[in-house]
């Protein structure tokens, strides 16, 4: 499924967002980057992604809760999917589910990733229906 799918990748980690971004090219994604959620959106709304995989902590502490709900408030993006990356699941006193209220996402990766789960993890939930 990889070919022409456009992938998002969002992440205030330089070396991570590279190392990300060779994973999903070596798979056969389109891949756009972006450091903050403000680029991110910018992007988003530019490349209107397939998938958008976004660092839950970049800069401010809930940039990537922030990002995650301007992304499903865009009405051109409804059908994108998102996964979040974490390297603290539990960081707020309860794991990441997804379709959480307050965490409007489709899967949630803990770091450190490998390019297979990453990958299957988006091909997962591009499978699953919107809504």
């Amino acid at each position: 499924m990889a070919e022409g799918t456009r992938v998002l990748l969002v992440d205030d980690d330089p070396g991570l967002l590279k190392a990300l971004e060779a994973m999903l090219r070596d798979a056969g994604y389109e891949v756009f980057t972006a450091r903050d959620g403000q680029a991110g959106l910018a992007a988003a709304l530019t490349h209107k992604p397939h998938v958008a995989v976004i660092d839950v902590i970049m800069r401010r502490p809930d940039e990537g809760f922030v990002l995650s709900r301007a992304l499903r408030a865009e009405p051109v993006l409804e059908q994108m999917k998102i996964l979040v990356l974490t390297a603290a699941p539990d960081r707020y006193g309860m794991a990441f589910e997804p379709d959480a209220k307050w965490l409007p996402v489709d899967g949630v990766l803990e770091k450190p990733i490998t390019a297979e789960a990453l990958v299957e993890e988006m091909e997962r939930v591009l499978q699953t229906p919107a809504g």
